[in-house]
């Protein structure tokens, strides 16, 4: 049986759509949370299963048995602290908030500037980043 030339590009066009949407090869995008900053920050992630991964730099990260989760190559490890998501841009845990960089960046922008600010110094809230 003879086949057209755009059925055939058909079917390779729907079978490249499935094996790219499939989670084998589509990596979910992470986002990278901050709790403080400084002296240092405090950073983490949330995992598919709920729980807080926080984010080491320590020799640990090279090992793939301790870092559950990469971001841009950063290494995040898993804990037993439950996390979740309570809107945009903002992860909660049983005692803290955690902020993406984006609403880092936008309380950088409305909130009263200082020479503090410039590098997004600060803590994050229920209600967002708060600039020190």
């Amino acid at each position: 049986m003879y086949k057209s030339n755009s059925e055939s590009k058909m079917k390779r066009l729907l079978l490249a759509l499935l094996l790219f949407s499939s989670p084998v090869w589509a990596e979910k995008e992470r986002i990278y949370y901050v709790h403080t900053r400084p002296p240092s920050s405090y950073s983490g992630t949330i995992g598919d299963d709920g729980f807080f991964y926080y984010f080491t730099n320590s020799a640990d990260r090279f090992n793939d048995d301790i870092c559950k989760i990469r971001i841009d190559g950063a290494c995040f490890v898993k804990t037993d602290v439950p996390a979740k998501i309570v809107k945009e841009g903002i992860m909660k845990t049983p005692n803290m908030y955690w902020c993406s960089e984006a609403v880092i960046q936008e309380a950088k922008k409305v909130q009263t500037p200082s020479p503090r600010n410039y590098f997004g110094y600060g803590t994050c809230t229920e209600n967002g980043w708060v600039l020190e």
